[in-house]
C-alpha cells in the first residue's frame, strides 16, 4: 500500500521507513526545505511540505495517494518545550490540525495513525487509555491538544484514526543525550557518571524495535477510531535502570545523581498496554537487559 510518513528524519520515522519498505509498501515522506542535508533512502519518494502549510499538505496527499498516513513528525524533547512553548504548540497541535484537514479531503484514506506519547496522561502507575489526560509540560499540553483534535475529527468528520501512545523509547543511533543512551555513553567513556533528577522515579523503557512494530501492527489492525498504549508493562526506577546498565556493561565506576528534582520528572509515568496486547496482537519483545546490551554494542562500535 501507499504510506505517507511524516517525520522520516526523526528517531521513530527513520527506523519505521525501512520496515515499511521491507513489507512491500510504497513509502512517501513529507520533507520541509532545510539547509541541513539529510540522506533519505532511495526507496523513499520525498515530497516537499510543511505541517504549518495546509496547502502543501493537500498537495503532498494528492501526490502520494496514500491508503495510510503515519504522523510521527513533531517537536519532542520535553526539556526544550519550557523555553519554546509556542513552537511546540504550532508544530504539535496546529501542524496536526492541518494534516488532519488535508487528510479529510482525500476519500481513499483508510487509516490516519497519529503518534502520541505517555506525556499526555496525568502521571501515575498502570495508566490505561481511558485514564485522565493532563499534560504536565508544554510538550505534553501540545500533544494532548493534538490527540483531542484527532478524536474530534473522528467523531465529527469520520477520520479513520488510530492514536498510539508509547512509553519512553530508547535505541537512538545519532543522539547521546537521552537517558539510556546518556548512561551507556558515560559508562563507555569514563569511570564516573553524573545524572540529573531523582533515582526513585518509575519509568517503563521500551526498545525502538518494539515501538516500530507497534506502528506496523496498527496499519494491519482492522478497526479504526482507537487509542492504544505501547509499553513493556515492566516499570523500573531510574536508579535500578542505571544499576542494570552497570551490570550489563560490567562497569565498576561511580554513579552520582545531582541537583533537585526537575519539574517534568513525576514520581511515576508507566503505561498499561493490555489493550494493544489483546486487540492488535502486539507485545514488547525486547527485555531491558537485552536492549541495554544492544545500545552498548552499537555505541561501543562508534
Amino acid at each position: 500500500m501507499n504510506v505517507l510518513l511524516t517525520g522520516i528524519t526523526g528517531f521513530i520515522g527513520s527506523h519505521l521507513a525501512p520496515k515499511l519498505n521491507e513489507r512491500g509498501d510504497k513509502v512517501y515522506a513529507l520533507l520541509r526545505h532545510s539547509p541541513r542535508m539529510v540522506e533519505i533512502p532511495k526507496y523513499v519518494t520525498s515530497i516537499n511540505g510543511d505541517l504549518i502549510d495546509i496547502h502543501s499538505l493537500k498537495k503532498a496527499i494528492r501526490e502520494a495517494q496514500p491508503e495510510v498516513i503515519i504522523h510521527t513528525a513533531g517537536m519532542t524533547p520535553v526539556r526544550y518545550s519550557f523555553e519554546n512553548p509556542f513552537i511546540y504548540a504550532e508544530t504539535n497541535y496546529l501542524g496536526t490540525m492541518n494534516l488532519v484537514h488535508a487528510a479529510l479531503d482525500y476519500p481513499r484514506l483508510e487509516k490516519f495513525i497519529h503518534a502520541s506519547t505517555a506525556e499526555v496522561y496525568k502521571p501515575k502507575m498502570d495508566i490505561k487509555e481511558t485514564d485522565e489526560l493532563f499534560g504536565s509540560t508544554p510538550y505534553g499540553v501540545s500533544k494532548v491538544a493534538g490527540d483531542y483534535y484527532v478524536q474530534i475529527a473522528g467523531k465529527c468528520f469520520g477520520l479513520p484514526y488510530i492514536i498510539l501512545r508509547p512509553t519512553n523509547t530508547y535505541g537512538r543511533k545519532t543522539e547521546r543525550g537521552y537517558f539510556i543512551e546518556k548512561v551507556v555513553n558515560q559508562m563507555l567513556s569514563g569511570n564516573k557518571i553524573v545524572l540529573d533528577g531523582n533515582p526513585a522515579v518509575y519509568r517503563d523503557f521500551m526498545y525502538v524495535d518494539d515501538h516500530v512494530n507497534g506502528y506496523l501492527k496498527s496499519t494491519e489492525y482492522k478497526g479504526n477510531q482507537e487509542i492504544f498504549n505501547l509499553s513493556t508493562n515492566r516499570p523500573i526506577t531510574i536508579g535500578n535502570t542505571v544499576k542494570l546498565a552497570k551490570e550489563k556493561l560490567n562497569w565498576d565506576g561511580e554513579i552520582f545523581f545531582e541537583g533537585s528534582p526537575r519539574p517534568y520528572d513525576p514520581e511515576a509515568l508507566c503505561l498499561n498496554s493490555a489493550k494493544a496486547n489483546e486487540k492488535m496482537n502486539w507485545k514488547a519483545e525486547v527485555s531491558l537487559e537485552d536492549g541495554v546490551k544492544k545500545v552498548a554494542d552499537y555505541w561501543r562500535g562508534k
